[in-house]
């Protein structure tokens, strides 16, 4: 029994550092493949001139365009790019400063940007000037909307098809019923004798002879006592004569003011009217000089 005992112990330690020795290899193995993180590409131009340039707005109208960080030399006139991201379409993005650099004799202008979080340097040829509009935006979005609302019209047509082909099955053809005439009752109208309107009698006009027209600087007049009459005036083209027409009464109260004067004659005496804006001619004598 003790041998038995002692056999399976010497056969345990001959098994156990062949085990622990095939394991650490392996974890050696796992730890030498550790990822590492490729860096970003630099690229280096000749410096042809770099300035400060007056805000001017910019906007994106295709694509994405490249985005850089700029390195410039402190000892020589050159300048490293890297790629930093790129820019979004449908926003302005505001250039301050401008750069020419060279690369193999090919000259190229970037000017540096900013809008919210995001700036850098991008390529001036490709962004185009002034603020985004909602214009400029994604065509394709347009069309696709245009596309969606045909599709909702369409299928709208196709319901209301539907509706009116099952209103059609579920209509059933009505008996006619003969309808029961109704004896219209005669109502007796009564004459109503209408009362003559007598028809307004056409003012009369008196003609003068015209003596004397002149235009006058805008004067102010009204009147005292009784209201005055204004006439409309009817002037002769090959004579000079002048239908005056009552018209109305100039209301109390009140300045007027007069920019014409004519003289008539009637009978033997030479008689002046004043034309008083908006209302007329008015016999001179009525008024008084100045205002109300």
């Amino acid at each position: 029994m003790m041998k038995k005992v002692a056999m399976i112990a010497a056969a345990a330690a001959m098994v156990l550092p062949l085990g622990l020795g095939a394991i650490a290899p392996a974890n050696a193995e796992v730890t030498a493949f550790a990822a590492t993180k490729a860096a970003a590409k630099k690229t280096t131009y000749t410096l042809a001139s770099s300035k400060a340039v007056k805000k001017a707005a910019y906007h994106v109208k295709s694509g994405k365009p490249e985005l850089f960080s700029a390195l410039f030399a402190a000892d020589k006139s050159t300048v490293s790019l890297t790629k930093k991201g790129t820019l979004a379409g449908e926003k302005t993005y505001y250039a301050t400063k401008k750069m020419v650099v060279t690369n193999k004799a090919k000259k190229e202008t970037l000017v540096f940007v900013t809008s919210g979080k995001t700036s850098g340097w991008v390529k001036l040829s490709k962004l185009t000037a002034g603020m985004f509009k909602a214009a400029d935006g994604n065509k394709a979005g347009v069309k696709m909307a245009d596309a969606t609302t045909a599709g909702a019209k369409v299928t709208a047509t196709a319901k209301k098809t539907t509706a009116k082909k099952a209103t059609a099955k579920k209509t059933v053809a009505k008996k006619a019923t003969p309808k029961k005439a109704v004896a219209k009752k005669a109502t007796a109208k009564k004459a109503t004798a209408k009362k003559a309107t007598p028809k307004k009698a056409a003012a009369k006009g008196t003609t003068f002879t015209l003596a004397k027209s002149v235009q006058l600087k805008k004067t102010a007049f009204h009147f005292k006592g009784t209201k005055p009459a204004y006439f409309s005036g009817k002037f002769a083209a090959d004579q000079p004569k002048v239908t005056l027409t009552k018209k109305g009464t100039l209301a109390a109260g009140k300045t007027y003011y007069a920019t014409k004067k004519i003289t008539v004659k009637q009978g033997k005496k030479n008689v002046q009217y004043l034309l008083i804006t908006n209302k007329g001619w008015v016999l001179a004598s009525q008024l008084v000089a100045g205002k109300f």
